[in-house]
């Protein structure tokens, strides 16, 4: 398969894959404390709860890729339970790698909490998530609060790229929402362990951070308790960014980042460690031989509120 911003390729085969799709857990969570604000390195906080005002449902890009639709996809999310086996990679029965074709609900998924950001979907061949509220922190991925997760169960070890992948504002996806008072806005990729009623996660994702402007985000959460820190401001200043997650044989993730390479095919990646180490803050989960990885969007707050997750596509590297 080629993914791009419209037609996307990958790296060659560096592992081979078992891929498994499960049912899903809907859960709850307790509300986070009040925190103070940190522009780099610390705890998720912001400065100020205000909200910008309401925005439209995005009309496209206005430069030439094709323009969503505006029609708001109201079909159920998709929760996909099915356990079996079938050609594309040896076990599971959807594949991983997903160009996000068309228009229309996520397919073959497993939705973790899809009442806390009920309008996801395909539209025009990109994951959209259209944030409109977070009340009561219903979106955040934190300490001991889920927000809403798309996924797949993949085993180790695993390569997993997600291309173009960020914020943008309800009329323009490719465009991200200025940080007025500074605001916590984040898309991008989170691994969970496989039972999803536990709080145990990393995840990447790319946005503004309070002070932190234009960054890229990682965190642990161990058990309910959240690790976190960002690679500084204005360091994707396009608000999207291409993701790399690599876990290996004894079940350790490292986590790579780029901006975004608009012709993969053509022009080669130019990876970098999150951090120089690949490592976020804090002890990292404790991962089994299965986790569910996939895609998040989320905020802290109402500061920002409403924006859109974007994401081009993704691939489990080697399907």
């Amino acid at each position: 398969m080629v993914l791009g911003f419209k037609a996307l390729s990958f790296p060659p085969v560096l592992f081979a894959f078992i891929v498994t799709v499960s049912a899903c857990a809907s859960s709850s969570a307790p509300a986070i404390p009040d925190l103070p604000p940190s522009p780099g390195n610390g705890s998720d906080a912001a400065n100020d709860a205000s909200a910008n005002d309401a925005g439209v449902i995005d009309q496209g890009l206005g430069d030439g890729i094709p323009k969503d639709s505006g029609i708001t996809d109201t079909t159920a999310p998709v929760v996909d339970t099915a356990v079996g086996t079938d050609s594309h990679f040896g076990c599971g029965p959807a594949a991983v790698t997903d160009n996000f074709s068309g228009s229309g609900q996520l397919l073959n998924y497993t939705t973790n909490n899809p009442n806390a950001l009920p309008d996801v979907k395909r539209s025009n061949g990109r994951y959209r998530a259209n944030l409109t509220s977070n009340y009561d922190e219903i979106t955040l991925h934190f300490h001991g609060s889920q927000g809403r997760l798309d996924a797949k169960l993949v085993c180790f070890p695993f390569e997993y790229v997600a291309r173009n992948i960020g914020i943008g504002t309800q009329s323009n996806s490719q465009q991200a929402p200025p940080p007025t008072k500074d605001p916590y806005l984040f898309a991008g990729i989170q691994v969970h362990v496989a039972d999803l009623d536990e709080r145990n996660s990393s995840h990447i994702v790319v946005g503004h951070r309070g002070g932190a402007h234009y960054t890229i985000e990682g965190k642990n959460t161990v058990w309910g308790s959240s690790s976190v820190n960002d690679i500084g401001a204005y360091t994707v200043p396009d608000g999207r960014a291409d993701i790399r997650i690599v876990g290996n044989a004894q079940r350790q993730l490292t986590f790579y980042w780029q901006t975004p390479n608009s012709n993969p095919g053509a022009t080669s990646d130019n990876w970098t460690l999150y951090n120089g180490t690949g490592k976020f803050p804090g002890t990292p989960p404790t991962f089994g031989a299965q986790v569910y990885i996939g895609l998040i969007t989320y905020a802290f707050l109402e500061t920002g509120v409403p924006f859109v997750g974007t994401c081009d596509g993704v691939e489990l590297v080697g399907e």
